[in-house]
């Protein structure tokens, strides 16, 4: 007997099943039992592993790609030498064909899916025990069997047909239990069905929305699950009436039982209910009595809907406090279902009556018939007017924006419209611009004008009504904007007094390019076919204008623009040149104006040697290329077959000049032109007019930046300007940017240091670093010669970023050396203040020195913090929360506010040395210097005066209480080495005691 069961739970089972996940399951349950398992994804691969190894059990699926279930049962049974082999179909096909598709094919078990993982363990172990028995007792039998209506032969085994009858049986169970609830939901549905058709019956006997909720309560109530109810209807404004009640309390029978919210109404109105629902702990039902009466706390409400629109809402309240069951609620939503049809045909008839009523006044509706008759007439004769005067307009008008214009005048004037709009598409084709409208009553709206209804901001192209016309292509209505739910236009146009709108869509050349929008003050203007007819013929006549005007643009355009490359040709930018050099004569002189002409070299070799079709797709490139160079196309002009001319303006030197071409260059010029997969680098050389001193008009600057042209090709200059003095300094000025270059490359800068003494006590409580340039050829050089280019050419920032960095490394060394180290001020100019990253410069700077941010003031000048005051206002504060005190430099010689002074988060004033100079001899400097003294200590700051040379000068800030001086008294600007020696000398200024001599006080000093 051991053996017998170690035989059946280690067998050979091969499992043929094309779903990955159920062989894996079934894999895992009969490995759980000690089998061996092996997989096949169909009946073809079953067979080869059948050959391979025969196993002692087969387990297959029915439906697989290849090769079925059935189609491989068959085929191991036709086999001799496998017919021997049991198998089992696992399927979820289970109808009567399936069961006699598996007893024809031969099937030793059939079970159906989903199976219950024990009954399928049980029947394979039966199988198993049994396979002895088969093979001992295996004698043929055939018989017939019905199933499905049909007659089936099986020839098999005893005990095969014995296992497939059991099976049989099991699945006949199973469907017998399926039919018998299939037959309690039958019942159930002729209940339904019953009840519906008694409550359908009372329904065709009544016409009144009352009887009707009446009827539908009384056949809900007859069913003994229900004990009473109530209906309400929806007024049309979303209150909700009590239209019919039955078997309610006398506590509910009262008018005021149904006023205010409940949770139904609020579940109705959010959408929760759906079909219907029950609701639980009703706070009515609670306080009516019925929960006492009978234990009911709950009651369905069913929303009585034809398709989108809710009609009202059925309540019925059962006979005990259990929720709802399924098959109640299915019953009560197809009563409100019923019932919302015949409330609706109720509503429908009374509808009905009412127009009976309205017919017996046919005869007076002739009169007004023959008044609306007269009305089109004279509507007709209106859209007349307006079609001749528009052809009229195009007769005469040749400019589109007036064409624009008198469209829209003639269209409220003669046509009577309300307002008359015309918006043309942008190049993005999603906006519409604004370009002409009027309104009756107040003529052409300026779009500044916050009042009107009309705006003059670009449209979405896909909006409402407009946005319609445009994807259409046609003309497209509103007969009453206040009712429609479309958007009729961006703005309140009902507030201007429109009630209807057309749209008519505006083409040129085929192309659609705008919307010519009318407005009128009544309701169903634009409702008459031959009117609109008239008003398509008007818009296209507006179109067929556009298209003429169109045409002579483009003859114009053609008359100023090359046609090759579409820029200004000669006659253009010489008309552009002269109306700029005219405004600068009249405006002043101003900066300068340089006309630059540009030649390609050798682009006649270019043209011969690859043929016109290249040399003309070189050209676009060219002028595509300038365009990007230059910031655009309106100062830029071909002018002959290889030359170009550019006009640059707003420029301070001729070195500004030399940059734009250098930057043209590395822009685009400079690099390889990718021609039919060639690379082509072309040469370029310009020559260079200036206005004024290079000639005064357009014609001389043209003819001396020729000159200057042919001399460059001479020459092989890259530019050449036509006065050779600006060539020198262009010379000049190139070479000290790239000697600066090789300055910041090569470590040439140093910082020198000048103190800051305090006029208490004469001891030193400041630095400033001042940066100096050791030029290896012309040795110490001054700022002044040099600052001016690094800013000009943005050098600035890296050098003002090193200084930064060596003013803390300095003090940094000092502190670390033990000297009494005072605080250290840094100049920042214009360029590093308006950079984004000024702000992450100095955290970077100060964090590669720990400690140091509470030792570091900033120096800007009152002139740069004016350039953008809100954005400075918060850089400012920004840097006094790094720890940084902030100074403002050479104060009272710039631009500034006194009311954004006091919103600055500064801490001191610099008087500038020009008014410390004539201090003492000027009376006019001694009164601003005492001024920045008093305003200073007025707002808490501090004060110090720079370029103090003299002791008068020192005597008269300390008497009128001056903080700091800072000059040549004391000392002048020390290399670092200098410095060092100055602090570990502790030296301090020996202040002369003032005496008697009177201290005047200007201003009091609260800080």
């Amino acid at each position: 007997m051991a053996n017998e069961t170690n035989q059946i739970h280690g067998v050979d089972i091969l499992v043929v099943e094309d779903s990955a996940t159920q062989a894996a399951q079934l894999r895992f349950l009969l490995e759980q039992q000690g089998h061996t398992v092996r997989v096949a994804a169909n009946g073809k691969l079953a067979l080869v592993a059948v050959r391979e190894r025969k196993p002692a059990l087969v387990i297959t699926d029915v439906v697989m790609p290849e090769m079925d279930g059935y189609e491989l049962c068959a085929t191991l049974k036709s086999d001799p030498a496998l017919n021997g082999l049991p198998v089992v179909i696992v399927t979820s096909l289970s109808g009567l064909q399936d069961i006699a598709k598996s007893l024809e094919c031969g099937a030793d078990n059939f079970i159906r899916k989903p199976y219950e993982p024990k009954a399928l363990l049980a029947r394979i172990e039966y199988i198993l025990l049994n396979l002895d028995l088969r093979k001992s007792s295996e004698v043929k039998m055939g018989m017939e069997i019905y199933m499905g209506g049909k007659k089936h032969y099986i020839a098999s085994g005893r005990e095969q047909i014995i296992d497939l009858l059991i099976s049989t049986y099991e699945e006949a169970v199973h469907m017998n239990e399926e039919l018998q609830a299939q037959q309690r939901e039958i019942a159930l549905s002729n209940r339904t069905l019953r009840v519906l058709y008694r409550i359908a019956a009372q329904f065709n006997r009544v016409t009144t929305e009352a009887e009707v909720c009446d009827q539908a309560l009384q056949g809900v109530l007859e069913l003994p699950d229900f004990r009473a109810g109530w209906v309400w209807l929806d007024d049309g404004d979303g209150h909700m009436r009590t239209i019919a009640t039955s078997a309610l309390p006398p506590a509910m029978q009262q008018p005021a039982a149904f006023e205010g919210d409940c949770r139904c109404l609020r579940m109705l109105r959010a959408g929760d209910l759906g079909h219907g629902g029950a609701v639980v702990d009703c706070d009515r039902l609670s306080n009516s009595g019925v929960a006492e009466a009978g234990g009911a706390r709950a009651h369905a409400s069913i929303p009585l809907t034809v398709g989108e629109q809710r009609l009202g809402i059925m309540n019925v309240v059962g006979n005990d406090k259990s929720v709802f069951s399924g098959e109640d609620l299915r019953l009560l939503e197809a009563v409100g279902s019923q019932a919302a049809l015949a409330v609706q045909r109720a509503q429908l008839y009374q509808h009905l009556e009412d127009l009976v009523a309205q017919r017996t006044a046919a005869l007076q509706a002739e009169v007004v018939e023959r008044t609306r008759a007269e009305q089109k007439v004279a509507n007709l004769n209106r859209i007349y007017a307006v079609l001749s005067g528009i052809n009229t307009t195009i007769v005469r008008v040749h400019d589109r924006h007036e064409l624009f214009r008198e469209a829209c005048r003639i269209a409220v004037e003669l046509g009577r419209f309300r307002l008359a709009w015309i918006g043309l598409l942008e190049s993005d084709g999603r906006r519409l611009r604004p370009v002409a409208w009027i309104a009756e009553d107040s003529g052409p709206l300026p779009p500044a004008d916050a009042e009107s209804t009309v705006a003059a901001s670009v449209v979405d192209a896909d909006t409402g009504l407009l946005g319609r016309a445009i994807r259409q292509r046609s003309f497209v209505s509103c007969n009453d904007i206040e009712a429609s739910e479309e958007e009729v236009f961006p703005c309140d146009v009902l507030a201007h007094g429109c009630r209807s709108a057309a749209v008519f869509p505006l083409f040129e050349d085929r192309r659609l390019t705008g919307v010519l929008a009318l407005y009128a003050a009544d309701v169903g203007v634009f409702e008459d076919e031959m009117e609109l007819a008239l008003l398509e013929e008007m818009a296209g006549d507006i179109s067929f204008a556009l298209e003429y005007i169109g045409k002579g643009e483009q003859l114009d355009h053609l008359a100023y623009y090359d046609a090759l490359t579409d820029l200004p040709n000669r006659t253009l930018i010489h008309d552009r040149l002269s109306q700029l050099l005219q405004a600068r004569r009249e405006g002043g002189e101003g900066a300068l104006v340089a006309l630059a002409l540009i030649n390609i070299e050798r682009f006649k070799s270019i043209n011969d040697t690859f043929g016109r079709h290249t040399g003309d797709t070189l050209l676009k490139l060219v002028a595509e290329r300038l365009g990007v160079a230059f910031g655009g196309t309106d100062r830029l002009a071909r002018i002959g077959s290889d030359h170009f001319a550019v006009i640059m303006a707003g420029l301070d030197d001729a070195a500004d000049v030399a940059h734009l071409l250098d930057r043209a260059m590395l822009r685009g010029l400079g690099q390889p032109f990718a021609i039919e997969g060639k690379d082509l680098h072309l040469t370029f050389r310009f020559g260079i007019a200036l206005y004024p001193s290079d000639g005064r008009d357009a014609e001389t600057l043209f003819v001396n930046a020729e000159t200057a042209l042919r001399k460059a090709g001479v020459n092989e200059d890259r530019y050449l300007f036509y006065a050779p003095q600006m060539n020198a300094q262009v010379s000049e000025q190139l070479s000290l940017e790239n000697r600066l270059h090789r300055a910041l490359e090569k470590d040439e800068f140093v910082l020198h240091y000048q103190p800051k003494v305090s006029l208490k006590d004469g001891t030193v409580v400041g630095l400033e670093a001042l940066i100096r340039w050791r030029d290896p050829d012309k040795g110490l050089i001054s700022p002044a010669a040099f600052i001016p280019t690094l800013e000009e050419t943005g050098m600035i920032v890296e050098v003002g970023r090193w200084a930064l960095e060596r003013a803390l490394a300095d003090a940094a060394s000092w502190r670390a050396a033990g000297l009494p180290v005072p605080r250290v001020a840094v100049n920042v100019s214009a360029v590093q203040m308006r950079r984004k990253d000024f702000l992450n410069t100095l955290e970077q700077a100060l964090a590669s020195h720990p400690g140091e941010s509470n030792y570091v003031d900033l120096e800007l000048t009152e002139s740069l913090l004016m350039e953008d005051i809100e954005v400075n206002i918060r850089k400012l504060g920004a840097i006094r929360e790094m720890g940084i005190k902030v100074a403002i430099d050479d104060f009272g010689t710039g631009y500034s506010s006194l009311s954004y002074l006091k919103r600055f988060p500064i801490d001191q004033l610099k008087i500038d040395q020009s008014f410390v100079r004539d201090i003492t001899a000027d009376p006019d400097a001694a009164s601003i210097c005492v001024a920045i003294i008093g305003l200073a200590h007025n707002l808490r700051l501090s004060v110090i005066a720079e370029g103090v040379e003299t002791g008068d000068q020192m005597t008269y800030l300390r008497r009128h209480d001056c903080d700091e001086m800072q000059g040549y008294l004391f000392s002048r600007p020390v290399p670092a080495a200098d410095c060092t020696q100055m602090l570990t000398a502790r030296r301090t200024l020996v202040l002369p005691s003032i005496g008697a001599i009177e201290r005047r006080r200007v201003f009091s000093a609260p800080h």
